[in-house]
Parts: structure tokens; C-alpha cells; sequence
């Protein structure tokens, strides 16, 4: 950093510094800033952890919920930019569009070991198992709160909830009456605009139906600070209505669309002629559709059932692939308690999948379309072995895939709740992620040696690929001494078997996907939530996770190195939220995150790390009129860009640069 950055840094901090300690004005005294005390934050009740409703201070996991305060309060303006206050996950951003997500470690662009839904609806591609975060857009007004289970889930939400589970939850149509419109600008977001209106069909039918439009300006190359022709434009729109049949009956239908375009430079684009090997610069299209219906029916005070069904169609249209699915899945779920100590959850699950590819030279599917489908059942016992004091909760999911058949996935889970004030728990769970298209019949053309004798140099999917398995041990504590003061720690240790790796018996040989790979990880998240006094709010959290990997047989890929550096070491989180006023509010989050070791092959291979980096955002709220919000923010603040992730292949490193924005929320 040099002399000039320094002064601005230290001049921006005085400012900061200086707002945090000034006065209230007369108006400050009359307001509180938090709605609820955070022991009552503590009592209310989210669905993720164990699909019925209970406390958040009596789930026996780690979990993290974000309400649709902190979300104002944030100044994101995407779900992924939401995420980063969750302590154990890694967030990074590589481009205007492109995001590495992940729950402790394994992070990448093709993070494939985190299970993601949105009312309920799982979000992710067959093709690889991940999620494409450009397409889950969602008017972030609607959002009631986004639930994050840190571990394995898989007893409760099947394959691929191994390292965790993103669960965001929208609004009932109720809460969402009359009209929103929102509409913001600045350089980085170059269109933000959203209109939502919510109406009363009938005594016990509720609607909404919404738009929104997003435009997002392109970064620097890291290289050069020449343009990286990254912007991204999306458009959606959707429904939802919610009704009430009786005293007993509920339900939901509701239904999405959208459409983006992504450009982005791939510099390593292969052919089978002359040149070979070019730099393309590609247009891609993202279109999908989603409907959704469930039934909610309470039998009596002890049991009732959900029914829910789902149909999802994704088409992505990238220069070295087209993927095409259509997803249609079932799922039914009972819940009722048997007596005074068993409390039982218990389900089954149909999914069809049909894909279709338009294979490019460099990456193909063999065939290019196939039916997959998935069969599941799942049950789920709490026990209470001392009333009000002690839970042990045992459990176990059955799935039958097309890849490796049945997989089991078991847990144990004991709650011990000593005093009103304390909390602890601990667990063992089992978890897979079952293996993707490309990794059972994918080929991935990596390099071309043309002369003397032309010789591809390729990765091939087969057909005994197994599963990667996770056994992973939990213990967490939660103490809430008072009303205004709370605390969370989570530990966990984590055995990964049959991990992903790579097999070539010879240099010129195929190269295929293979299991060799397998090691553990070890981490604690610390979180603190104080209220000093009642208008200000201090959040404040540390992570730390590492890794160790062993690969059998050849290492020249380099894979454990990738897994080891991937994800940072150290994470530190701090959000103020102080109430300057009546009706205007300053939020500030400032985080550091430690340097990343190897993000890709070529980083890994030549040793080329990602700096550690400071990170401030802040935002001012003026509240002028009833319903009308007028938002100024800015984003990394402290760097005018900088690296957070490399792409594992095809693109060059972006740099993330400073955004300022202003927005009006105007709802009536």
C-alpha cells in the first residue's frame, strides 16, 4: 500500500471512527433499534435443521439465521453479498457474475458440497453437482430469512448437504401486500430496479406478483487493470400465492422465470483445427422456469403432513457447453409426536431428472441426454431422555441413485440444556456427495499437442466413480447471559473419504476421475451479539479452518494442494449497526480474510497465492417518509479493487473493485 492509499485509508477510518462516537440527536431517545431483545431472537423458530419448527437456541447444530433486517441493513444487493456474514462459510467473488461459495473448505467455482434451496426448492446443476449463483435472484424485500445449517444435513435433505445448507425463505403473500417499488443505480450496479405488488384475492387467498431488473458494470483483469468485458445483465419475475382451507388446511403455489446474459473472456478455448488453441470472447445466455405447490394439513395438535412438488427447467448456454435439465420432484413429509418423549419426522421423495447437452470440442457428455431418477426416505426421532434438560435426537436417510446405488446417511444428535441460559450439544453425522454427470461421462479437453503427432490431453468421466464420504464430528455451546448480550461456538472435526482426484498411469495417457484422494479438517466459529445500549448493535465472529489432504498414487495434479488452499484460515467478521437518529441508520461491517494458498491448477502449480484483505462496507438509511427508504452505499471501501478468487480454469484473474451505489425503497 502506498503513501497516498494509506492517507485516504486513514482519513476514511477518522470519518468512520468519528460517526461511531458522535452524539444522537433528541430523536434517538425516542426510538429502540432492535425490535426484540436477542434472547427472544434466540427462541424464534426455524424448519431447516430439523423440517419442523423449533428454537434456534435448541437446534443441536451450528446455525446462523439471517433475518430480513440484517439484509436492509447490509446493503448487498445479491444473495451471495448477504452471505458473507456467515461465520465457518467462505465467500469470494471471481467476476461480475461468478461466485465461489462454500461451508467449511473446499471451496471453488464448482463448490459441490453445499446443499442450496429456495422455498424449499433445491437449487443446483446435475451437471456437476453445484450452484450457479448468477441465476438465484430474488427480490431481497421478500426474503423473511435465510436459515444456514454449518455440517453435514444429509439425514434430513439427502446427498450433497454434506458441508451444509443454505436454506432462504420468503415471505407469506400476506406480508407482502400493496406495492413495493425499488430503483437504484451507482458504478458497479449500473440498474437496480424491482416492482412488486401483493393483493387480497379473496377472505383467505393472498398474492404477489414482481419484476426486477439488474445490470451489473465489468471489473479489471488482475494482469493489466484492463477491462474484463464481465457485465452481466438479468431479468425476472414471478408469483406466489398463499391460501387457507379451513382451520387445518394451507397452501402455496408459486412459480419464477428468468433470463441473463454473462460475458466473460475464455482465454483457454480448444479446437480440433488450426489454431487449436485461442482466446474467445463468449456471450453467455442463462434462461429458467420454476413452479412450485404444497399442502400443508395439520392432522391434530400432534401430527400433520406436508405434501409438496416441484418443477424446475434451466437451459445455460456457454461457448464450450449447452446443458439443458428438467427437474420434477416429490416430496412428502409426516411429523408427529408419538408420546411425552418421541417426537417424530419422517418422509419420502421422488426426483426425475432429464438432461441434454449440446457438447462443444472441449467438454462433451457421452451420451448428450439421459433420465436420471432419485428415490429416497428419510426418519428422524427426538427423544427426550430428561424433560425440559436433556434431547437425544437419532436418525437416518435412505437414497437409491443412478450412479452408486443405495447410500445410507445416519446421524446422533444430544442436546443438554442445563439452565435457561446454557445450551450445549454435540453430534456424529454421515453424509455423501453422490458423483455428477461429467464425473460418470463427461470428457474435458485440458490441452492440444498438435505436432509431431496430434495427441489430446484429456479428462474423462467413469462409470465406478463412488461417492465422496464424510463422517464428522460436532460439539457447540450457547450462552445467553442477558437480554442484550449472547454467545455461539461450534467445533468440528471432519473425516473425508474417497474424495475427487485424478488417475494417468503415463503422460500421455487418458486422465480419469478417480477416488484417491481422502484427509480431514478441524475448525472452530466463535460469534458474539451485544446491544450496549438499545441503539446500537455490535455482531462480531471469527472462523478457523484447516485442512490436510492425502492422495494416493500420482500427485502431479496437484488436488490436495487445491483443497488445502482453497479456502481461508482465518475469518474475522465485525457489523455495527447504530441508530443516529430517528429515521436515519448507519451500518458498518468491516472483515478480514486470510490469504488463499493455490485456488487453481496453475496457481497451485506455480506457487501464486491471493493476498489476505481487509474488507469495509458501509451504508446510511435515511427513513424520510413512511415506507420510503433512500439507501447510499459503498463496498470495499478500502481497496480501490482487489483478488479474491482464481477460476479454476478457462478465465484470467479478476480483480473486485470498489462499488458505490444509491437506492430508493419506496413501499405502499
Amino acid at each position: 500500500m502506498n503513501y497516498r492509499q494509506y492517507s485516504w485509508t486513514k482519513l476514511l477510518l477518522q470519518i468512520l471512527i468519528s460517526l461511531f462516537v458522535m452524539p444522537l440527536d433528541s430523536h434517538a431517545e425516542e426510538t429502540q433499534m432492535l425490535d426484540m431483545d436477542l434472547k427472544s431472537l434466540m427462541e424464534m423458530q426455524i424448519t431447516s435443521a430439523g423440517r419442523k419448527e423449533q428454537n434456534l437456541a435448541d437446534v443441536p447444530a451450528a446455525v446462523y439465521v439471517i433475518h430480513q433486517e440484517d439484509i436492509q441493513n447490509s446493503g448487498a444487493t445479491s444473495i451471495p453479498e448477504v452471505l458473507r456474514m456467515v461465520p465457518g462459510l467462505q465467500v469470494a467473488r471471481i467476476s461480475s457474475s461468478k461466485w465461489a461459495i462454500s461451508s467449511r473448505g473446499f471451496n471453488s467455482t464448482f463448490a459441490n458440497k453445499l446443499l442450496v434451496q429456495i422455498d424449499g426448492r433445491t437449487v443446483y446443476t446435475p451437471a456437476y453437482s453445484g450452484v450457479y449463483w448468477d441465476v438465484q435472484n430474488v427480490v431481497l424485500e421478500d426474503v423473511e430469512r435465510i436459515e444456514i445449517i454449518r455440517g453435514p444435513g444429509a439425514t434430513m435433505w439427502g446427498a450433497n448437504a454434506v458441508n451444509g445448507i443454505i436454506n432462504i425463505i420468503t415471505k407469506q403473500s400476506s406480508d407482502t401486500q400493496g406495492n413495493l417499488i425499488s430503483a437504484g443505480t451507482g458504478n458497479h450496479e449500473t440498474v437496480m430496479a424491482a416492482y412488486r405488488y401483493g393483493t387480497q384475492f379473496n377472505k383467505n387467498t393472498y398474492g404477489r406478483f414482481y419484476a426486477g431488473r439488474h445490470d451489473r458494470d465489468s471489473f479489471k483483469f488482475e494482469q493489466d487493470g484492463t477491462d474484463a468485458n464481465d457485465d452481466w445483465q438479468m431479468t425476472n419475475g414471478g408469483f406466489r400465492l398463499d391460501g387457507d382451507v379451513g382451520l387445518n388446511d394451507s397452501w402455496t403455489f408459486q412459480g419464477d422465470l428468468y433470463h441473463g446474459d454473462n460475458n466473460q473472456r475464455v482465454d483457454s478455448f480448444w479446437m480440433s483445427t488450426p489454431p487449436y488453441h485461442t482466446q474467445v470472447q463468449d456471450k453467455m445466455n442463462t434462461n429458467g422456469a420454476n413452479l412450485l405447490a404444497r399442502w400443508q394439513r395439520k392432522l391434530s395438535n400432534k401430527s400433520s403432513f406436508n405434501l409438496q412438488f416441484y418443477y424446475d427447467f434451466t437451459n445455460r448456454d456457454e461457448i464450450y457447453l449447452e446443458e439443458k435439465n428438467d427437474i420434477f420432484d416429490i416430496d412428502f413429509q409426516y411429523h408427529f409426536q408419538m408420546n411425552n418423549w418421541n417426537d417424530i419426522v419422517c418422509g419420502l421423495g421422488y426426483r426425475l431428472h432429464n438432461d441434454d447437452f449440446d457438447n462443444s470440442y472441449q467438454i462433451q457428455m457421452t451420451p448428450d441426454s439421459r433420465r436420471d431418477e432419485l428415490f429416497s426416505a428419510f426418519i428422524q426421532d427426538e427423544i427426550s431422555l430428561i424433560k425440559n434438560c436433556l434431547w437425544l435426537t437419532s436418525g437416518s436417510k435412505i437414497e437409491h441413485n443412478y450412479y452408486t446405488g443405495f447410500e445410507i446417511q445416519p446421524n446422533l444428535r444430544l442436546l443438554w440444556k442445563p439452565t435457561a441460559k446454557h445450551n450445549l450439544w454435540t453430534s456424529v453425522a454421515h453424509a455423501v456427495r453422490t458423483p455428477s454427470r461429467i464425473e460418470d461421462s463427461g470428457k474435458i479437453i485440458t490441452a492440444l499437442i498438435p505436432e509431431p503427432v496430434f495427441q489430446e490431453i484429456a479428462v474423462y468421466g467413469r462409470s465406478n466413480f463412488d461417492s465422496e464420504q464424510l463422517t464428522a464430528w460436532e460439539a457447540g455451546y450457547r450462552y445467553i447471559p442477558a437480554k442484550n448480550l449472547a454467545f455461539d461456538i461450534a467445533l468440528h472435526y471432519d473425516a473425508f473419504e474417497d474424495l475427487q482426484s485424478y488417475s494417468q498411469e503415463s503422460f500421455f495417457a487418458p486422465i480419469y476421475f478417480a477416488n484417491s484422494m481422502y484427509g480431514n479438517s478441524h475448525g472452530v466459529e466463535i460469534m458474539a451479539v451485544l446491544s450496549p445500549i438499545d441503539w446500537i448493535e455490535i455482531e462480531l465472529s471469527y472462523s478457523y479452518i484447516e485442512l490436510e489432504m492425502t492422495q494416493d498414487g500420482d500427485t502431479n495434479f496437484y488436488t490436495e494442494k487445491l483443497i488445502e488452499g482453497s479456502s481461508p484460515i482465518n475469518q474475522f467478521f465485525i457489523k455495527n449497526n447504530i441508530k443516529l437518529s430517528k429515521n436515519i441508520t448507519l451500518n458498518i461491517w468491516g472483515s478480514y480474510t486470510d490469504k488463499l494458498a493455490a485456488t487453481s491448477l496453475t496457481a497451485a502449480r506455480n506457487n501464486i497465492t491471493i493476498d489476505d484483505y481487509f474488507n469495509l462496507d458501509a451504508n446510511l438509511q435515511w427513513r424520510f417518509k413512511k415506507g420510503m427508504v433512500i439507501t447510499l452505499a459503498g463496498q470495499s471501501l478500502l481497496d480501490n479493487r482487489h483478488l479474491e478468487f482464481i477460476q479454476e480454469s478457462f478465465t484470467s484473474p479478476i480483480e473486485i473493485e470498489r462499488s458505490i451505489y444509491t437506492k430508493l425503497t419506496y413501499n405502499f
